[in-house]
């Protein structure tokens, strides 16, 4: 058997309207919001400080290939080289030591201020004084004080800290504080326009400031494997941005090129040191020479063997060359024993061996890493103790490759030797002094080709280091804008977006942990083909809940629909006897007793018999609205103390509506209920009456509803907005499945005027009359 009125499945379609309704409906939310963050965007524009952005771009040298395989491994590498060098260069302007640089060479731990009514503004460029401390700088770097000077005219000041009384002194005088003495001296081209004013002073550790701005600094790359770099900064001041900026980019330049030039700086010290010695050799040999041709009276040198001696040349050249080498490789040993730490080489000496060559490069490579590991770790990380045991290896080859240089050379200079003793034998006829010369020109030759050498590569070294570039070039310096970061239009936006965001958020919110049910949709979700014949208003705790003759209010209307439709399902009976309606709800509070009444009532007034029972003896809750209450009732008659007669009272002001109030409260009422009395009394009832009501138990608390539900002709269940949980429709569906209630139905009542299909606006609003229009609502 199927219920009344069948609403067919609600289709699973998104209801756009439906969504957006809850939103609609609290406009003025959105609008207070928004009002209230527009005043708050505008003071925070009135009052807060402009932030600016300096920006520049540099492009990092790229580095030279070193072979072939290299360029071909770049060109397989997702990650280049290039990629590589250029991320490692961004974290070296991002370094701790690079912007400790900058914070002193510019002085940023020494701030001035001009103060305003609101806000205090930075005085950067041009500020009226400058303030020195007699103390040491590395004592200044990590303090921290402030004071407040007022500029009295041209010649003194008024200095004050907080809290103690200002004190007058002369620009130049000696000024006692917390950090020992300091001396104030004027800018007289800008000392004038302060004169009358306070300028407020604040000395930072440079460690504060340093790590302040590296905070703000931004260092990126233009686009991805790309060697073009953007470097930006934001203050509040505009200039100091910009000097900022070009400041670090300078700075890291001037490292990039010391840090170049340092293996250079190495070699040319090493030279300067082989050519003071080798000078000092070749006076020794000059002045032997002198003494030697002075003393034997010699002019010019002869010789009787001129056949011998132009064979020997060449071995002598020979026995030059391999001597100088022989002496730059004993040079090379001593250096590189003499080291007792890790330090650069001298490269491009002039030794024959390629392969020495190289381990030295590679040795100057790896030591410049090593220096810039330890700028940002330690000697323990394992990148740098990798590094010194790769260094150790190297060392030890190259002792190996210059000692086996070494030997070889020792080798071709004694077959040298000997050849040129055998020469020498061959001109045994050739004077005592000839010989004798002949060694000491040998040895200026000697020292003279070293000497010459020498000089040659210093200046080598020297060219080197005067054509050192800098790793980056400068393509765009620092510039401003002149515009805020933080500008007007981004912020009113942003303030516009969160006062829409918090009450759609707060509203979403609310609406997801809201459990109740509000209108009519809520409960055909849940139960789709149910009946729900009407939707009873909210009614403010100050108006009347009852309905009266003549009662042109919401409610009063409600209720009237509410008899049209029950009167809609009677009238499809084909008998004429009285229709006995049960009101029920899920748990107590839901309003059945209200419902019950007044239901009763708008018959009443319809000129229908009514007959208003509660049938609720646990906890009986019509004597709220019905004054001349009897004291027997329901439970005697059920207990067989009583005829029907004796129970049914008339309702004083109605002509046509009785009471059966519950009576005692029995300590046994479901037996009670059960009683046969109970079926003859409704039969009584049918007869005698129109219109049966009969204000039930909630059906979900106790079994007495359900357990008289075969006296009823229909069900009528109150279920509240804002009160009963949805979870409980699943006990209403139940009861409608199995329809344990006949004919069952549902009211929404207490639903406020908002979630109704009418409202006093629209709906009733026309027949209420002038004198009682009202704000309604109900609970």
């Amino acid at each position: 058997m199927s219920n009344m009125n069948e609403i067919p499945i609600k289709s699973s379609k998104i209801n756009v309207k439906e969504l957006i309704r809850p939103y609609v409906k609290n406009w003025y939310w959105f609008v207070i919001s928004l009002l209230l963050f527009g005043l708050l965007a505008y003071a925070y524009l009135r009052y807060s400080k402009p932030v600016f952005m300096a920006q520049s771009t540099i492009m990092i040298a790229e580095e030279e290939k070193v072979s072939p395989e290299a360029s071909i491994l770049e060109g397989l590498s997702p990650e280049s080289f290039n990629s590589k060098k250029v991320d490692g260069e961004i974290q070296v302007l991002r370094s701790r030591e690079l912007m400790q640089q900058v914070v002193e060479e510019l002085g940023l731990n020494v701030q001035y201020f001009a103060t305003g009514r609101i806000n205090d503004s930075e005085i950067y460029s041009n500020p009226p004084f400058k303030v020195n401390y007699l103390q040491p700088d590395s004592i200044i770097n990590n303090s921290s004080s402030a004071f407040e000077i007022r500029v009295l005219s041209n010649t003194s000041f008024e200095y004050s800290t907080e809290g103690k009384t200002p004190k007058k002194y002369l620009f130049g005088e000696n000024v006692p504080n917390r950090l020992g003495n300091t001396i104030l001296i004027p800018r007289e081209e800008h000392i004038k326009n302060y004169i009358g004013a306070v300028v407020k002073v604040k000395v930072s550790p440079l460690s504060a400031i340093r790590e302040y701005y590296r905070d703000k600094l931004a260092v990126t790359p233009m686009e991805k494997s790309s060697n073009i770099i953007s470097v930006s900064l934001t203050d509040q001041v505009q200039k100091k941005a910009v000097d900022i900026v070009n400041k670090l980019v300078e700075i890291y330049n001037e490292n990039s090129i010391e840090q170049k030039n340092s293996v250079a700086i190495t070699t040319s010290e090493f030279i300067d040191e082989r050519i003071k010695l080798v000078a000092s050799d070749l006076s020794e040999v000059d002045l032997t020479k002198e003494h030697f041709k002075v003393g034997n009276k010699l002019t010019d040198i002869t010789s009787e063997a001129g056949i011998f001696l132009e064979t020997g040349a060449q071995t002598e050249q020979n026995l030059i060359q391999v001597g100088t080498e022989l002496n730059t490789v004993n040079f090379m040993s001593e250096y590189v024993e003499d080291q007792n730490r890790y330090e650069l080489l001298p490269t491009n000496i002039g030794l024959s061996d390629p392969n020495l060559s190289t381990i030295t490069s590679k040795y100057n490579e790896l030591i410049l890493e090593r220096q810039r590991l330890l700028k940002t770790s330690g000697e323990n990380n394992p990148i740098v103790v990798q590094l010194d045991q790769q260094l150790s290896g190297l060392k030890s080859s190259m002792r190996q490759s210059l000692g086996n240089l070494k030997s070889t050379l020792g080798i071709k200079a004694r077959n040298l030797r000997a050849q040129e003793g055998l020469i020498n034998s061959r001109i045994s006829s050739v004077p005592g002094q000839e010989r004798k010369n002949r060694d000491i020109q040998r040895q200026q030759d000697i020292k003279e080709a070293i000497y010459l050498y020498l000089l040659q590569k210093r200046e080598e070294s020297a060219i080197s280091m005067a054509a050192t570039s800098p790793n980056a070039t400068v393509i765009e310096p620092a510039y401003n804008s002149y515009n805020p970061v933080s500008s007007g239009k981004k912020i009113y936006m942003g303030a516009a977006f969160l006062g829409l965001l918090i009450p759609f958020g707060f509203i979403y919110i609310k609406r997801l942990f809201d459990t109740k049910i509000h209108k009519k949709a809520d409960v055909l979700d849940e139960i789709p083909n149910i009946s729900v014949i009407a939707q009873l208003p909210h009614i403010e705790k100050r108006l009347e809940k009852t309905i009266k003759i003549n009662d042109r209010s919401v409610l009063a209307e409600s209720f009237r629909v509410l008899r049209t439709n029950i009167d809609y399902m009677i009238n499809k009976k084909t008998n004429d006897k009285g229709e006995v309606i049960y009101i029920t709800s899920s748990i107590k509070g839901e309003g059945k007793s209200f419902v019950s009444y007044n239901l009763a009532s708008i018959y009443a007034y319809s000129n229908k018999k009514v007959l208003l029972v509660g049938a609720d003896i646990r906890k009986p809750s019509l004597s709220h609205f019905i004054k001349n209450s009897s004291k027997i009732g329901l439970s005697e008659y059920l207990h067989g103390d009583v005829d029907v007669e004796d129970i049914i009272k008339p309702v004083l002001s109605f002509s046509d509506l009785d009471v059966i109030q519950s009576g005692k409260i029995p300590p046994n009422s479901a037996e009670l209920l059960m009683n046969k009395r109970l079926g003859e009394l409704f039969d009584y009832a049918r007869e005698h009456y129109d219109i049966i009501i009969v204000d039930t138990a909630p059906s979900m608390m106790v079994t007495d509803t359900v357990m008289i539900g075969a006296h009823a002709d229909r069900a009528i269940y109150i279920v509240r907005a804002g009160y009963t949980d949805r979870s409980l429709l699943g006990f209403v569906k139940e009861l409608y499945k199995d329809q344990k209630l006949k004919n069952m139905a549902v009211i929404v009542n207490d639903v406020k005027s908002a979630e109704l299909g009418y409202g006093t606006r629209y709906g009733y609003g026309y027949m209420m009359e002038p004198t009682k229009k009202r704000r309604l609502s109900f609970r």
